[in-house]
């Protein structure tokens, strides 16, 4: 790899003094960091820093690194010291690429893709919304409900597992339903398979709002189906394979301190 992009958390002293040390690791080993023609991102901040690099890597089919300077960085697989091994691995492609799965929706004419998750959820804070929800144009359930989560594999520590949804490994392919504080019998996350088609649709007379990755995509009105499933791309992240799932699991959770 020659050049690289870095997306750097621009409200963090600290991140931006790893960006200078590792511009210059990077630099010493003959790797310049550009915006353009680059055959890699680097995200130095903490998982909304990964995920606003990752939508980057996606578009330019480039692979995606995370550097964490924040607390958990579940998404970020780097320390700050560890930038000289991983400037050398750059230069030398010494290092192994992961392929992950994302989240694709769709409801008329709006269209979107997630790294971590889509969120159907009520508009008004006070009233929860009532959905139906189809697995393979099969009904599975109706919930009265603040929202409905579909996650990757990667976006399941994110607001899923707040939620009361599973830790999954990221290496698998799998959606991941989860309903938010449902009033319903129904109400522990559901994990599908890969290419399970989620068909979701508001009963009465309230909107839901659909958020991509915590973005506001779009307002829905009752009965317009929302179309979720496995999406066509994935993101790829460079790794050492220094923090297998359970090891990440231990240390982003505090597990080892427990």
């Amino acid at each position: 790899m020659n050049r690289v992009k870095f997306v750097v958390r621009d409200d963090s002293p600290r991140a931006t003094a790893v960006a200078t040390r590792l511009a210059a690791l990077l630099a010493e080993n003959g790797v310049a960091v550009d915006d353009t023609d680059v055959d890699l991102v680097v995200a130095i901040g903490g998982d909304g820093t990964v995920l606003e690099a990752a939508a980057i890597a996606v578009r330019s089919g480039v692979p995606i690194c995370g550097i964490n300077v924040g607390r958990v960085g579940y998404l970020a697989e780097f320390g700050q010291d560890e930038l000289t091994d991983l400037a050398e691995a750059i230069s030398a492609d010494t290092f192994l690429i992961r392929r992950r799965s994302t989240v694709s929706v769709s409801t008329g004419p709006h269209a979107s893709s997630a790294i971590n998750d889509v969120v159907v959820e009520k508009v008004i804070s006070q009233r929860i919304i009532e959905v139906t929800v189809e697995i393979n144009g099969r009904p599975l359930a109706t919930y009265r409900t603040d929202g409905i989560i579909v996650a990757s594999p990667l976006g399941s520590t994110a607001y899923s597992l707040s939620a009361g949804g599973p830790i999954v490994d990221p290496s698998l392919d799998a959606l991941i339903l989860t309903p938010i504080a449902p009033h319903s019998l129904l109400s522990r996350a559901i994990v599908l398979a890969s290419d399970a088609v989620v068909t979701l649709t508001i009963v009465g007379d309230r909107p839901a709002r659909i958020n991509v990755d915590r973005h506001e995509l779009c307002t829905v009105a009752p009965n317009e189906p929302i179309t979720i499933r496995s999406g066509a791309t994935f993101v790829e992240f460079l790794t050492l394979e220094r923090r297998p799932f359970p090891h990440a699991v231990r240390e982003n959770f505090g597990l080892d301190h427990a």
